[in-house]
């Protein structure tokens, strides 16, 4: 019997499909150099072993604090060798257990997630650091998962690393949430003194430009129609300006253009691509918890509001910590979007859309 993808058909549109994945990081960085050189100004002292200056990362979904931040470790790890950068996902780790034990793991001492205590975990991670003679950096993704009482204490513990024990380290947080800094108590906060860089939107014409920069090492020469690229910009556009969201097109349009055997990408396989983007839509509202179809419920009858209103329009369903959670949940699911609007003189206000 003949394998089953043995029939697949000739790949002749994606040279190195690579380019087009969420974790590449590529040489160039588009648009961001303003904010690189700020990550660059407040990280160097790590290559000389001095204390940093920790940074706070906000804005959008898909605007490049990720691959920013990631680009700038990989030049410093280059650039100084007594550096150690750590990347953490709090999605996957929000615990201070488990997060010390990923970080005493990553610098060389072997420790169980069971069977040892947190303190004395923490003093292996210590124990570990002044033996290696290593500056580490931390980078915390998704950091709006650590604002909870147990992963407060990790972080009042890690910025206090050079008064109690002599250890410089960095520490890096990406949120989506841009109030994030202002959520955590007066004493972490105050420990951590943590800059701000805020990551802006991306504009058509800037898509445009990180599309047809990848495009280059994706594609074998002359696939790609006229209008696609403007096609995959103007969609991501109108989410937010989410980089992510452009790029995952493209690539799924190449793939439908290649299982359709086609010689180039056209505007038609585009199409075909959003189509697969409502399916799964429908798939993760039928799978909504009963918080998330509330919220979304009072957006479909008032889209664009305050994040106090939907508080203050449901604080008797649920708590407000289960609320934010929820409302994280559903910008993930790319249900929702959250923007920063200001609000008179005196600040900026969280208005949450339904996509």
């Amino acid at each position: 019997m003949a394998n089953i993808f043995s029939n697949s058909v000739e790949n002749h549109i994606l040279k190195d499909e690579r380019f087009l994945y969420p974790d590449y990081v590529p040489e160039k960085l588009p648009f961001r150099d303003e904010e690189i050189e700020e990550l660059v100004f407040a990280l160097k002292p790590l290559s000389v072993g001095k204390k940093p200056t920790h940074v706070f990362i906000y804005g959008s979904p898909g605007t490049g604090k990720t691959v920013s931040l990631k680009f700038v470790l990989k030049e410093l790890e280059e650039f100084s060798d007594r550096v150690k950068g750590v990347y953490i996902n709090c999605f996957e780790f929000s615990s201070r257990h488990s997060i010390l034990a990923k970080l005493t793991n990553a610098f060389g001492y072997p420790v169980s997630e069971r069977g040892v205590s947190t303190e004395e975990i923490f003093d292996r991670f210590v124990a570990v650091l002044k033996s290696k003679k290593i500056t580490p950096f931390v980078i915390f993704d998704e950091a709006e998962q650590l604002l909870n009482d147990d992963s407060k204490k990790l972080l009042y513990d890690l910025s206090r690393l050079p008064e109690q024990f002599k250890i410089n380290i960095g520490l890096a947080f990406i949120s989506n949430d841009n109030f994030f800094l202002s959520k955590l108590d007066d004493r972490v906060r105050s420990s951590l003194q943590a800059s701000s860089i805020c990551f802006e939107k991306y504009t058509h014409v800037e898509l445009k430009e990180i599309l047809n920069e990848r495009a280059k090492f994706a594609f074998y020469p002359n696939v790609l129609s006229d209008g696609v690229i403007g096609l995959c910009a103007a969609h991501a556009s109108k989410n937010n300006g989410d980089a992510r969201v452009a790029i995952d097109v493209l690539l799924k349009s190449a793939r439908i253009a290649e299982r359709a055997n086609s010689k180039k990408i056209e505007a038609v396989h585009v199409r075909k691509s959003f189509m697969q983007e409502k399916v799964v839509k429908v798939e993760l509202t039928s799978t909504l918890s009963e918080k998330e179809k509330l919220i979304l419920d009072y957006l479909t009858k008032n889209n664009g509001v305050d994040s106090g209103e939907i508080y203050s329009a449901l604080k008797n369903k649920f708590a407000e910590r289960t609320l934010r959670q929820a409302i994280t949940d559903l910008e993930e699911k790319k249900l929702i979007r959250l923007e920063k609007i200001q609000k008179g003189k005196g600040g900026f206000s969280r208005v949450i859309f339904k996509n």
